[in-house]
């Protein structure tokens, strides 16, 4: 889900990450990714740099989102 991938960014030990590098450091498909991905670029959390290949990086507002426990549950 995108709270996961979010969670999985904010403790991430590097900034960079291309989508099969966040898809297999959580046991996850690449093309669910890949969809989260894109939401999580068009609402802010998450910036796309470099293009081949395409590599994402977690925000000031990515980092700074804070889930509820239990919230999505």
């Amino acid at each position: 889900s995108i709270k996961n991938i979010l969670m999985y960014l904010q403790s991430a030990p590097t900034a960079m990450y291309k989508a099969r590098d966040i898809a297999d450091g959580m046991g996850a498909t690449s093309k669910g990714v890949s969809g989260a991905m894109r939401k999580l670029v068009t609402d802010g959390y998450v910036e796309k740099v470099g293009k081949d290949p395409v590599v994402y990086m977690i925000t000031e507002k990515g980092k700074n989102v804070v889930f509820n426990e239990g919230e999505e549950e």
